[in-house]
């Protein structure tokens, strides 16, 4: 029986690897054409894939792209509960000549995630009472945001840039990105390392910073008060 699991173990991790590995191979001509696609209500964005997307203020449903001709029917673009996923069909290594655009517009979002090596950007700002940032890839975030609270947090090796304002900020990185917030104005940061990332943070009232790896947590502004611990060869100070 033992070696029956194993044995199927085997043949499933054998699979998915040879899916993504060996997969039908599709490069782009280089010939670009521009796709309207009409979706349904979102509150989060996900981004998957090594393509660049554009957030702009605007009724939402209704997505632009910009792509080679013979790739656009492997570029999948759904909504899920409330999430707009954007990624590349599964089974398919995808390789570009050129630069791929898909432009967004946004109401009410409440999330931005990116697991794909693009960069995710926005021209307009966001609005929000809660926002979160999440980066797992080897992509930018560069967005502009006023939140009453905002989550931002690494565990890839991109960078999340933020400017804008809000009450209460925190940063975690588990990664080796960086997440530059010195253009957003907080009143209380709450910075956590625990990988190789910086960070860096604008407060005013209070800060809380936590380093238990090889990070540097820098902040500018005069915080009232400060906790800061350091388990790891780190440092916190100020700009």
């Amino acid at each position: 029986m033992k070696k029956l699991i194993i044995i199927l173990v085997f043949i499933t991790v054998t699979g998915t690897l040879h899916a993504q590995w060996f997969g039908k191979r599709v490069r782009g001509n280089g010939t670009m054409i521009t796709q309207t696609r009409n979706v349904g209500d979102y509150d989060k964005i996900a981004v998957g894939g090594s393509f660049n997307v554009k957030l702009v203020a605007g009724k939402e449903g209704k997505l632009t792209i910009t792509i080679d001709e013979n790739l656009l029917d492997y570029l999948i673009t759904e909504v899920d509960d409330g999430k707009l996923k954007i990624k590349w069909k599964k089974g398919v290594n995808i390789s570009t000549r050129k630069n791929i655009l898909v432009t967004v517009p946004f109401e009410d979002i409440e999330a931005v995630i990116l697991s794909g090596s693009g960069d995710v950007y926005t021209t307009d700002k966001i609005k929000a009472r809660d926002f979160k940032a999440v980066l797992s890839g080897s992509g930018n975030l560069k967005l502009s945001v006023t939140a009453q609270q905002l989550a931002s947090t690494i565990s890839g090796s991109g960078d999340i840039d933020l400017e804008g304002n809000t009450g209460d900020l925190s940063c975690i990185i588990s990664g080796s990105g960086n997440i530059n917030a010195y253009e957003l104005q907080s009143n209380n940061a709450d910075a956590k390392i625990s990988g190789s990332g910086n960070i860096k943070v604008f407060v005013d009232d209070y800060l809380k910073a936590r380093i238990a790896g090889s990070g540097n947590i820098r902040y500018k502004g005069n915080p009232k008060r400060q906790d800061t611990k350091v388990s790891g060869s780190g440092s916190v100070s100020s700009r």
